[in-house]
């Protein structure tokens, strides 16, 4: 390939880049409908009419960053050998990678809450989400019907009910804390209370899915006592 070809494509993937590092940045500050095409070139160093060269309008742009977004995402979280730990460490670490990615990425709070306002509209349109997404959910689920099935979860949870549960709770300090601490004085989304609500939220979830101490110790002493 000539040099002046390869710096021509390199150069158009560091413009995109700059572009949905910006608008990234723009829609988490201000939503969809607050955003401002002229405030992206600005942060990105570009013009305008580039932006409109790439993308034809601001919502097709918000999807790109969507669709960035969630493709890292969902990479980050299917790289866990989740099979090869029990249930309940299982899902421990995968809640507590849905936190750590907030953590790593504060803009998410942001784009979180504007998909609220929109009732997860562009979510669909999100093509990775739909391709590697279901891979993920059905990795996790089965991991939850197995723990099910050995006694260590509770058998009556639908997987779904369980899971959005727990992920709203282990969010929840990034989308809501400012707000929530309005009626409870004390904030949770503060950088020094990070660590807590890590473990508290995650503990408080899989206490909600699994069955009681002395239940289970009772499951797993009739199971034993079926063995040959």
């Amino acid at each position: 390939m000539p040099t002046e070809q390869r710096k021509r494509r390199r150069s158009k993937r560091e413009g995109l880049k700059l572009i949905l590092e910006a608008a990234t940045n723009e829609f988490c500050r201000a939503g969809l409908a607050g955003a401002k095409l002229d405030l992206i070139a600005l942060e990105a160093g570009v013009s305008k009419q580039l932006i409109h060269h790439y993308f034809r309008n601001k919502a097709e742009l918000y999807v790109a960053v969507m669709e960035e977004v969630t493709a890292v995402a969902i990479q980050q979280l299917s790289m866990p050998d989740y099979e090869s730990l029990s249930p309940e460490e299982a899902i421990r670490m995968f809640l507590g990678g849905v936190f750590d990615l907030f953590v790593r990425w504060p803009f998410l709070a942001g784009l979180f809450n504007d998909q609220s306002v929109y009732r997860g509209k562009h979510i669909p349109e999100c093509r990775e989400l739909k391709q590697r997404g279901p891979e993920l959910i059905v990795r996790i689920y089965d991991i939850f019907r197995t723990g099910q099935e050995t006694g260590v979860f509770r058998k009556e949870l639908e997987p779904e009910a369980a899971f959005s549960v727990a992920i709203m709770a282990v969010i929840g300090n990034f989308t809501g804390g400012k707000v929530i601490a309005g009626f409870v004085p004390v904030d949770f989304s503060a950088p020094e209370r990070l660590d807590f609500w890590r473990k508290f939220a995650t503990d408080f979830s899989l206490n909600a899915i699994m069955i009681e101490p002395e239940a289970h110790m009772k499951a797993g002493a009739a199971a034993s006592s079926r063995l040959p």
